[in-house]
């Protein structure tokens, strides 16, 4: 059972608490071209991005850097559920953060430093506040409304740099555990290998596993089978080539690999529910906002008591 407590959203700028009851898997394995600053307010999650697997928990923050691959699902079976609050940052309205203040560098500091942070009271207090202020703003719409939530987000940001570098994001889970060093290590290899083909039988034969023990530990620690995770990396690239050159369709999909022109465009539209084409055209990439409309539709936007903004 989910509930939408919050969704606001302006140009540029979304934010939406979710309180969830029971175990969640994340359904959709996604990238986006938003950054994500993910609070959880209750409860924990595991989080899988970067070929590794990370718990964060209550308290903790979660810098999502763009087009960064990730997914989500219960630290448990007998997860009871999750409280958590995003703040969603567009592409472009970074980008016009970026150019009004240069010297923050945001876009380098997310490239850098996003990951899981551990926060102390102080911080969880200034990030709930910066929730808050956006909330009041959203919901209001006053005068310039825009500019304070701008301000808000710039402040914030500010002080968040300094603490990030001077922490260490937290540690992947059971990096010494054979079954996960194995996922992880075929993580790897599948995003080096990404722009070409790679076979079960490749797999068994580079890391002397047999087919179902890959399968198996692959998907239970990432979430994703061995073709889901080739794909989404190919999509990902092919993506990053529609934005910054000028290769044709076709161009694009036998550099990835692909043999075949229309199974590249079906995998592409998978991922972003547009075809290459369009995106080219568009230049948009399809993200939670529009599940956010329809959970909007379907919950009612009430106060509760796990509602903290």
């Amino acid at each position: 059972m989910e509930k939408v407590t919050y969704y606001g959203e302006t140009e540029g700028i979304s934010l939406e608490q979710m309180v969830r009851s029971g175990k969640f898997d994340m359904r959709v394995k996604h990238f986006h071209t938003q950054y994500e600053i993910f609070y959880i307010v209750e409860g924990e999650r595991i989080f899988f991005f970067n070929n590794r697997e990370y718990l964060a928990k209550a308290g903790d923050l979660i810098l999502v850097n763009s087009n960064l691959i990730h997914m989500t699902r219960s630290a448990s079976g007998s997860d009871t559920g999750h409280n958590r609050i995003i703040l969603y940052i567009s592409r472009e309205k970074m980008n016009s953060y970026e150019t009004m203040f240069p010297s923050l560098h945001l876009i380098q500091f997310f490239d850098d430093y996003y990951g899981i942070y551990h926060l102390n009271e102080e911080q969880r207090v200034l990030i709930l506040s910066l929730f808050r202020s956006i909330r009041h703003g959203l919901s209001n719409r006053t005068r310039n409304y825009r500019t304070g939530i701008d301000l808000d987000i710039l402040a914030w940001l500010f002080k968040i740099m300094d603490f990030a570098r001077q922490r260490h994001q937290e540690m992947p889970i059971e990096s010494d555990d054979p079954k996960y060093r194995a996922a992880y290590s075929i993580a790897d290899y599948l995003t080096e290998h990404c722009e070409r083909p790679v076979t079960l039988n490749e797999l068994c034969g580079h890391f002397y596993l047999s087919k179902s023990y890959i399968c198996r530990i692959f998907k239970e620690v990432t979430g994703y089978t061995v073709s889901e995770y080739t794909n989404i990396h190919r999509i990902r690239k092919a993506k990053r080539y529609l934005e910054e050159t000028d290769m044709s369709i076709s161009e694009i999909s036998h550099l990835l690999g692909y043999e075949s022109l229309t199974y590249f465009e079906r995998m592409f539209k998978h991922y972003t529910t547009l075809s290459p084409l369009k995106y080219r055209k568009t230049l948009n990439t399809v993200t939670y906002a529009n599940q956010f409309k329809e959970a909007q539709d379907a919950c009612a936007l009430d106060s509760s008591s796990a509602d903290v903004l």
